[in-house]
This record gives structure tokens, sequence and C-alpha cells, in this order.
């Protein structure tokens, strides 16, 4: 049975997106994923580090049809979120964990939206997922014409720059599909030499080894020696930062929920050094910033505070 959306009621899903908190959204036919080669050379070279979940998955990743059955499309979204400098106390914060948790805040308009494309066109099959499953997202939003993979490893869109959130549904229907675009990078290495601890063995290719970000969230127990989080207490938005597409497009945050909390900044050095297992349950309530737990973030903290003495 082949499953399609007209383009009327595409037009008309994609304004129930918007509706949702979903500015802007494109999808991309389920093919032969093109740099399938190069991702699997990123896992073989052991540039995921310890992040097991994405090499255990690969096959699902390079394959929607593994996700869904007969997959035909796959529909990303993209929701901006802050762009200014975030601050936990003294030290800096990655933007994306200026509120709370993306995964949590836009997986129920993602499934109200996913639900609305089964009454569309019923009997079909459906499942979102907002950086929780075995997907590509930058990968398919870079084939849905949405941005493209900058030499930072980002998606950056021409009208929100990197600093967005994205979401996708992997469907058996045959949507209106984008067109993918060329990179407008150009000849600029600003997030290249930006990098104080040269994560990027070539550009568009970054080795979590060597990232700061992996560092300061995914690693457990004690940081590898060597590593420097410069001033990075949870993740790190350096090669953002300097993207002169991040400043000139950024847009407004359209959830309340991702908006900076004041509680943050005011934080004291003294206030971190003595954080409680109680306060950091209170504190980081429902932000992303849970993942790294008790125990890593004030290694981060402690880390931090004896660089400065």
């Amino acid at each position: 049975m082949n499953l399609q959306l007209s383009e009327p009621a595409y037009q008309r899903f994609r304004e129930q997106a918007v509706e949702l908190g979903f500015p802007q959204m494109a999808a991309a036919p389920v093919a032969p994923i093109v740099n399938e080669r190069r991702i699997r050379q990123w896992v073989e070279s052991g540039y995921h580090a310890d992040m097991r979940w994405f090499a255990n998955n690969l096959e699902k990743r390079l394959d929607p049809r593994l996700v869904v059955p007969n997959a035909k499309s796959v529909i990303v979204t993209l929701t901006p979120y802050t762009a200014n400098e975030v601050r936990l106390g003294p030290f800096k914060l990655a933007r994306y964990a200026a509120g709370d948790d993306y995964h949590d805040v836009l997986i129920r308009p993602l499934r109200q939206l996913c639900d609305r494309l089964s009454q569309l066109v019923p009997g079909s099959n459906a499942r979102a997922y907002v950086d929780t499953g075995p997907v590509l997202e930058r990968y398919w939003a870079e084939q849905a014409g949405l941005g493209w993979i900058g030499k930072n490893g980002n998606l950056i869109s021409r009208t929100f720059g990197s600093t967005v959130f994205l979401s996708a549904i992997i469907t058996d229907i045959v949507v209106p599909y984008g067109v993918p675009h060329a990179p407008f990078c150009g000849s600029c290495r600003a997030c290249l030499d930006a990098c104080p601890t040269d994560a990027f063995p070539e550009p568009g290719l970054v080795d979590s080894n060597r990232c700061i970000s992996y560092w300061s969230i995914e690693v457990r127990g004690p940081l590898p020696g060597g590593s420097e989080l410069h001033d990075w207490v949870f993740g790190c938005d350096i090669c953002q930062e300097v993207c002169p597409w991040t400043h000139k497009f950024a847009q407004p945050v359209l959830f309340d929920q991702f908006l900076p909390r004041p509680s943050y900044r005011e934080l004291s050095q003294r206030e971190l050094k003595d954080l409680t297992v109680d306060t950091f349950r209170n504190l980081f309530r429902k932000s992303p910033i849970k993942r790294s737990k008790h125990a890593g973030i004030t290694r981060n903290i402690n880390h931090l505070l004896s660089r400065q003495q």
C-alpha cells in the first residue's frame, strides 16, 4: 500500500507544526545514506569515544526502515534556543542547557504532530524522536534542505543559525520533500581555529575524545588525563559562538521553558563548591544538567576551581 500526503494537506500539516512550536519543518525521502562509509569510519576510528549507544544502534541509524518498517520519509523540525551566553555562577554553561530539558519539552508537541499525521493518513505508521532514538537528525535535516552540516559538525540554518533543537518523525507516508542546498561556510575556519582542544581532525568531523562537551557531560569518573574544560562547567559552545551564522541569524526562543534560569547566574563559587545532592536535585529539576549527575557536575566544578588557584 502506497500511503501519500498531498501538497495541500502537507501544507496544513506544516501550519499545525508551527502552532505546536516548530517554526520550520521539512522532509527527506528515505534512501541510502550518502556518507555512510564516513559514518562507519567515524565509529571504527573510535571518535565516538565511550558513547557505545551510538555504535550499538548504528545499523538502525543508517537505515530508518529498521526503525519503522517500509519507512518512506523522515520529517525534521527545527526549534530555536537561546544564542546568548549562559552562566552557572562564574562558569560557562552550554546554551541548550539554559532552561528545561528539551527532550521532555518537545516530545509532547512532537507526538501531537505525529498523531495528526496518523489522522491525515489512516493506517499509516510513524514514530517521533527528540534526540533519543537511532536517528541521524542532522543528516536528514540537511537532506530536507533545512540547512547544512558545518565544519563544526553542527547543522547550520540560514534562518536560525546553529542554536536549534532537531526533532524527527520517521513515517511510511510519502510527503512532499525539501531540496538540499550547498553549504555556506565557504573558506571560513572560525570554528576549527577557535577549538582549544583541537577536536576536529578535519572539517565536519569531531573527535569526541578531545571534545569539551564530551568530557564535561558524557565521561563518568575522573576526567581524562590532560583534559581542560576552559571555563565550561557543562557542555561547550565555542565552535558555535564564533560562527558568523549563529550571531547573524539567531532567533528569539519560542518556548519559555528554554529561557535561561536567573538562579543559575546568581550562584557563587562557594555555593557551587558546597553543592549537596539535595541542592543539585532542586536546582536542576527538569534540566538536562541532571544527565551529568551530582558526581559529574561537582567534579567539573572542582576541576574549574582548582584551575583558578
